[in-house]
């Protein structure tokens, strides 16, 4: 819950929260706007009954998605590419199932009022779950801050009715599903079921065909080569590509190779000495006290040397610990004020302070430092070097600019200046070449230009994401959605290798039709065996429950053909770990002993009872997309993210190198 807040600061939360949210609650609006919305709504990316999802809201959501791809990617969003695999249509029936179950749960009654919802977010804030919530309480008085609510969900692009919404919609999930899973158990018979098959066992004989059996095949020519390309050129067709030529002006490059006058590092230590100096830190413990009457208690425990923890359990309430803080950091100021006069290892008597009263125990000091030139000449040089830096990186691109603007190529203009031309590519709209490898020349905002622009085309001089670096692009080459061309990097070597590796496979496939031909026509499997120089074995007992240990040694293929199979039935299948191909038969299915079923019945019901419950979690999301019937506007919903009837088009088309 309130996940939008779970990387913003931490600050302290008043134990006035109830009724100041309450009061909040009612001034600044409560869901029960929703209300008011009757039939369809002609703006709306999805409705279901009473709940809308505006073009607004669905842009921000839409938006925060590209932002996490290209956080966890480095790359630009593939908006065609999410089209063409249906990524846009998949959210928005994803986000109508969604609102339908919530609008199903509010019309069954499950909807907690305004004080459940203050109660709970109460109970979060001081839990520390969303920190960044105490934001919104004054750090003295403790009483809520309209403005700074709003203010936070503006920077988290939320607006308050959708605050409260996604909080009622938070509560109300929990207490259905609190109901569902203490009211619904596992059936027996279900995990009956599983137990027996995890503890049924199988005979497989079989004999493996070796790869080296094969021989090593003759390299391939180009023409073979070639045709390997044709066979699957849809799964290599190649999206279009380009080739670049980039020139930077980077601060970061720059600043290393400049050196500051030190007259200039002195001037800014003067102008900013106040900055340069540390503040007194100090580490300490306040106990708050419920009773002052248990002052004396409190103080001799903290004295004698005890746990703080186990001290402030003891009389019921927590410990607030303090590490290495300025006095200023200190919530209770009239406690930090006497926290700020004691010595290190002291234990206070009561102190009576903003709250309630307290007992301190200072455990460190860390004295203040004055201000030091030498201590901060290393800090100042390093901000001195970047302002330069920058100042130099906007020099060289204005006259990078004005000879580009003269007539200059981008490599003459480059000369000139003594700037390097960074050639890159061929690479396509993501910034990768044939390997997968993206140049760190490239980022997300130049691949953007450059993949906008005509072949030939430049680039204006174009600031990056990052302060003082800059660069100019250029597109040498256009290279259209085509095959992988032999002399390009790696697609020789590449192709090669997978010619071999069928050439082989498919040697051995005939090897073991053939034996399985002679097996279906009643030769012993040792007979048969023999013909193609292979050992008869066994494999006994092979039960699911078990099959992780021969994973190693006959692999995954080998034994899912052997759970999938009826008895007497001959299968082939390639196996690594045997190096080979098995050519194999299933003897035998023997069921669960039920006294084995019995001891195991009870772990596999625990294992079995979250996907049990998530599948009625699923069932009542499926019960109210029937019940409800959600509508929703995809055209809408794309117009609104920037998806054109073109590229919707163009995604209907197969992708480059997808099967046909």
């Amino acid at each position: 819950m309130l996940h939008f807040f779970s990387r913003l600061a931490k600050s302290w939360v008043g134990p006035v929260i109830m009724g100041m949210l309450l009061v909040a609650l009612g001034v600044l609006g409560s869901g029960s706007v929703r209300s008011l919305f009757g039939g369809r709504i002609a703006n709306a990316v999805v409705q279901a009954g009473s709940r809308v999802i505006t073009p607004n809201e669905f842009q921000k959501m839409f938006e925060r998605n590209e932002q996490t791809y290209q956080q966890r990617t480095g790359q630009t969003f593939p908006l065609e590419e999410a089209v063409r695999e249906g990524a846009d249509s998949t959210m928005l029936q994803d986000l109508a199932s969604q609102e339908a179950y919530f609008e199903m749960l509010s019309r069954s009654g499950i909807r907690p009022s305004d004080e459940v919802v203050a109660t709970e977010l109460r109970r979060q804030a001081e839990s520390g779950q969303a920190p960044g919530l105490a934001q919104i309480f004054d750090s003295v008085t403790g009483k809520f801050r309209p403005q700074a609510l709003l203010q936070l969900l503006g920077a988290n692009g939320l607006t308050m009715d959708a605050f409260q919404r996604q909080l009622a919609d938070d509560i109300a999930n929990g207490d259905f599903n609190a109901a569902y899973r203490d009211g619904f158990e596992t059936p027996r018979i279900y995990s009956a079921i599983q137990a027996a098959l995890l503890l049924e066992s199988r005979d497989v004989t079989y004999f493996v065909i070796p790869a080296a059996s094969v021989g090593v095949p003759p390299p391939p020519t180009d023409a073979q080569l070639t045709a390997l390309i044709q066979q699957h050129k849809d799964q290599l067709m190649l999206p279009e590509r380009r080739k670049l030529s980039i020139v930077r002006f980077s601060a970061k490059a720059i600043a290393p190779t400049l050196t500051v006058d030190p007259k200039q590092v002195e001037q800014q230590f003067e102008a900013r000495k106040a900055t340069y100096g540390k503040p007194e830190l100090r580490s300490l413990v306040e106990i708050p006290l419920n009773d002052p009457r248990e002052a004396p208690t409190v103080q001799a425990a903290l004295a004698k040397g005890q746990d703080p923890n186990v001290v402030a359990k003891s009389i019921g309430v927590e410990a607030v610990t303090y590490d290495n803080q300025t006095q200023s950091a200190i919530v209770d100021r009239k406690a930090a004020a006497i926290a700020f006069g004691m010595s290190a290892g002291q234990v206070s008597g009561p102190v009576q302070g903003d709250f309630k009263t307290v007992i301190l125990k200072v455990t460190s000091i860390t004295p203040a430092q004055a201000p030091d030139l030498n201590a901060a000449r290393a800090e100042i040089e390093a901000q001195l070097r970047q302002s330069q830096a920058v100042d130099k990186a906007i020099d060289l691109s204005q006259k990078f600019d004005d000879l580009r603007q003269g007539g200059a190529s981008l490599a003459e203009a480059a000369a000139k200046l003594g700037v390097p031309v960074v050639s890159v590519g061929p690479v396509n709209a993501d910034g990768k070449d044939l390997t997968g490898q993206v140049n760190p020349a490239l980022t997300p905002k130049l691949l953007t230009n450059a993949f906008q622009l005509q072949q030939g085309g430049d680039s204006d001089i174009s600031q990056d994401a990052d302060k003082g670096e800059y660069y100019q692009v250029h597109v040498d080459q256009v290279i259209p959605p085509s095959l992988p061309g032999l002399n390009e990097p790696n697609v020789r070597q590449a192709l090669t290798q997978a010619y071999m590796q069928q050439t082989v496979v498919a040697a051995l496939q005939k090897k073991a039709a053939d034996a399985q031909a002679a097996l279906q026509k009643g030769q012993t499997f040792e007979a048969v065996a023999a013909t193609f120089h292979g050992q008869v074995a066994h494999q006994l007992g092979l039960q699911r429950i078990s099959a992780q240990q021969y994973l190693q040694t006959v692999g995954q293929d080998f034994l899912a053909a052997t759970f999938g199979t009826k008895p007497g039935q001959i299968f082939t299948v390639g196996s690594d770990p045997l190096k080979g191909f098995a050519v194999a038969r299933l003897d035998a299915v023997h069921p669960a002993d039920p006294r084995q079923i019995a001891g195991i019945l009870e772990a596999v019901r625990q294992r079995s009872t979250q996907p049990y419950l998530d599948s009625l979690q699923d069932a009542a999301r499926q019960a109210a997309v029937k019940m409800i019937k959600p509508r929703t506007d995809l055209t809408l919903a794309r117009n609104t993210v920037g998806i054109d009837a073109a590229m919707v088009a163009r995604a209907k088309k197969p992708a480059p190198g997808a099967p046909k």
